[in-house]
């Protein structure tokens, strides 16, 4: 693999989708990375209300017997004023998987651990007077990768964005 190309643009992430009941499978296809990318199936993904300013992912790793194990972190946020956040919690707290568009027209999956997933992101929140936070948390054999995505609903044309799905 040539890991000299440069990656010309830094993204941001644009919205996030829950999904409660996907099938999701290792792409098999070597263009797509297989093994880290993910190809989803009957999958009946909602969009997530949050602040986009508001979300944010992070990776790290660390050494193990086994290799590297790899800790994902996904933190959403919305107004603790919210009419329905009761019922936006319960929901969030469901979560088996997460879609997170960026700027650049990728999708990052969250939450498959292992070839197959074998337990689903870790839920936990908390909320003061203004500002609810969920945060998913789980971690696996393998960096985070892409997925095909749902994201019929696409956001705003105003902002420019090249739509790229793999």
């Amino acid at each position: 693999m040539d890991l000299e190309p440069k990656v010309l643009v830094l993204p941001n992430i644009c919205g996030v989708e829950i999904d409660l009941s996907a099938v999701a499978t290792p792409s098999i296809q070597p263009s797509l990375q297989s093994f880290y990318n993910t190809i989803v199936q009957d999958s009946a993904p909602s969009k997530a209300y949050t602040t986009p300013s508001k979300i944010s992912i992070s990776e790290s790793s660390k050494d193990s017997r086994a290799g590297q194990i790899y800790t994902h972190k996904l933190q959403l946020q919305f107004p603790s004023n919210d009419p329905l956040r009761a019922k936006r919690i319960t929901e969030y707290l469901k979560v088996r998987y997460l879609y997170v568009k960026l700027s650049t027209g990728m999708v990052f999956f969250f939450g498959r651990n292992d070839y197959y997933q074998n337990s689903a992101p870790k839920v936990s929140h908390s909320s003061n007077e203004k500002i609810t936070q969920v945060t998913y948390a789980y971690e696996a054999m393998l960096p985070l990768g892409f997925t095909n995505g749902s994201f019929d609903a696409q956001i705003s044309e105003d902002i420019p964005i090249n739509f790229y799905n793999l």
